[in-house]
């Protein structure tokens, strides 16, 4: 299987990476500055460009049969434009060419419908709209932009405080005010399931939370 993975240089997209050409995968890794990927393998084919750029885009995910989006908001406006952007341009690459499969990061500042809201979830999210207002919106318009796409997609909301503790391959998935979440979410394990989405039935159009 051949994929792409977007925001590839990140510390969770290097981990997508990595952890895709373990499973023997061709990768096509997408990034603004190629020298931020150290990885080298035979399998992996890198791509330098910008999320603005959907010539680019297209020559990006081109051949592959699924992609992947760890793409994030970085607090910075510009950057945070330029997210929404990039998604934009990904949905419809994947469309023109026929792509099914996307596999997204998003957080639980995006709600969803199977949620159960409560005070502390508002409080938190006002929190975050008041503190990061780009990237409150930027995660906002991106999440809506895969929700109204005709893809197969999955938006994995990030519940909790992201670590860089190694893999375990143990993760709660679920919706706020229903399921069981832990405070914190290995990067290592947020890519394995990620990945495991793709040849994954379960959560096709829903957004789940996720945490370790």
């Amino acid at each position: 299987m051949q994929i792409t993975v977007f925001g590839a240089s990140g510390k969770t997209g290097s981990q997508v990476v990595q952890q895709a050409l373990d499973r023997g995968y061709q990768v096509v890794a997408y990034v603004r500055e190629a020298a931020k990927l150290t990885l080298t393998d035979s399998n992996l084919k890198v791509i330098e460009g910008q999320l603005d750029d959907l010539n680019m885009v297209k020559q990006a995910v081109s051949g592959s049969q699924a992609v992947v989006s760890a793409l994030g908001p970085t607090g910075r406006p510009e950057s945070d434009q330029q997210i929404s952007l990039g998604i934009a341009n990904i949905l419809t690459a994947l469309k023109e060419f026929d792509i099914k499969r996307f596999v997204a990061l998003s957080t639980t500042s995006a709600q969803d419908v199977l949620d159960i809201d409560s005070t502390k979830f508002k409080l938190r999210r006002t929190m975050i709209r008041k503190g990061s207002p780009s990237s409150y919106e930027s995660i906002i318009k991106y999440t809506d932009l895969v929700r109204q796409s005709d893809c197969d997609w999955t938006l994995l909301r990030i519940a909790s405080l992201l670590t860089d503790k190694p893999l375990n391959k143990s993760v709660h998935v679920g919706y706020l005010g229903k399921d069981k979440l832990q405070a914190k979410l290995s990067r290592a394990n947020l890519a394995w399931y990620m990945l495991e989405q793709l040849d994954s039935t379960e959560f096709v159009c829903q957004a789940p939370a996720i945490s370790d």
